[in-house]
């Protein structure tokens, strides 16, 4: 049976049983840490927009999602999941799965935007909206449902809001504004959640931008600032 000591002024959970100790106090704290889910978009047979030279959407979604989770670790504030560590194909469904299986606090799907012409530029966030109770449902268990929807929606809104200022840093003047959007991964969700479009492909600007290596890094740096600022 396992049972509890003190050693040293610190709380230890003793399993006496196997012989081993773990410090309660630290195991708290990992425990205090926010999970952030990042989605490097696309992935295996799913290539996304074309950018250059051979690089896809789905090789800069992972680049920076692998930067964003460094980034995110060394502050030691979160705990850190990508939906894939890898060039590999993973359905909407193994994405979710991901997400509630880690019980995330917080999500963040990257992907490049694409646009008819040249001119299109700038970065745009988008949070998932909800739908409105159907009339005449008044009832206080959709009622309190429905703040709870409330709720997770102006997270949402703010960590929106706190990535678009971070990124406004990078992408001068080329803020395309928030928006509320249906996304098959973020829909149904009860946490803060975001899609960030990191530019266009098709703007010549825009592309060699998310091309260079110093503006990837920076761009990793303004997103996980995003996250913490909304915390």
């Amino acid at each position: 049976m396992g049972r509890w000591v003190k050693r040293g002024g610190l709380g230890l959970c003793a399993f006496a049983a196997i012989g081993l100790v773990i410090p309660c106090l630290y195991a708290k704290t990992l425990q205090e840490k926010k999970v952030v889910i990042i989605d490097a978009a696309h992935g295996g047979a799913d290539s996304g927009v074309s950018l250059s030279g051979g690089v896809k959407e789905k090789d800069l979604t992972l680049q920076i999602a692998q930067m964003m989770e460094k980034d995110l670790v060394q502050s030691g504030q979160f705990q850190v999941r990508l939906t894939r560590t890898a060039d590999k194909t993973v359905t909407t469904e193994e994405r979710l799965k991901l997400i509630r299986t880690t019980k995330a606090d917080v999500v963040i799907s990257l992907h490049v935007n694409a646009g008819f012409d040249k001119k299109s530029s700038g970065y745009e966030v988008y949070f998932p909206g909800f739908k409105s109770l159907p009339g005449g449902q008044n009832d206080s268990k959709a009622i309190l449902k429905d703040m709870v929807k409330n709720k997770y929606l102006n997270d949402s809104v703010k960590l929106a809001q706190m990535i678009s200022k971070n990124l406004a840093v990078i992408f001068p003047r080329k803020d395309r504004g928030l928006r509320d959007a249906p996304s098959p991964l973020l829909e149904g969700l009860t946490i803060p959640a975001v899609v960030v479009e990191m530019g266009f492909a098709t703007n010549d600007n825009d592309r060699d931008l998310l091309l260079n290596e110093t503006t990837k890094q920076a761009l990793a740096k303004a997103l996980s600032q995003g996250i913490r600022d909304a915390q």
